[in-house]
């Protein structure tokens, strides 16, 4: 039988140095904006406080807060993801 490593947090989020994944996902466009504009350092910098104000929002939530809230300003959905709550047999 053969020996399997397994993460110690299995459902925690993927990370890059001290920042999860959905954190870099705040900061990253800031980033990109800042090269488009030659304006890199400011909007670096306003990205990072914007980052850890997501960060301390995100604190005290459940995980994928960040998906949650998008879904609720409307610019995430399910549509075509899963079935219509009216939808009673899945067929292949």
């Amino acid at each position: 039988m053969e020996e399997h490593r397994l993460p110690k947090y299995l459902h925690a989020q993927p990370q890059l140095l001290n920042w999860e994944l959905d954190e870099l996902f705040v900061w990253a466009p800031f980033i990109f904006v800042g090269l488009l504009i030659n304006e890199m350092p400011l909007l670096t910098l306003i990205g990072y406080f914007v980052m850890r104000f997501y960060i301390r929002l995100k604190r005290n939530r459940q995980d994928g807060y960040l998906l949650h809230f998008f879904y609720k300003l409307g610019l995430y959905g399910l549509k075509g993801k899963f079935p219509e709550y009216w939808v009673k047999e899945l067929v292949k």
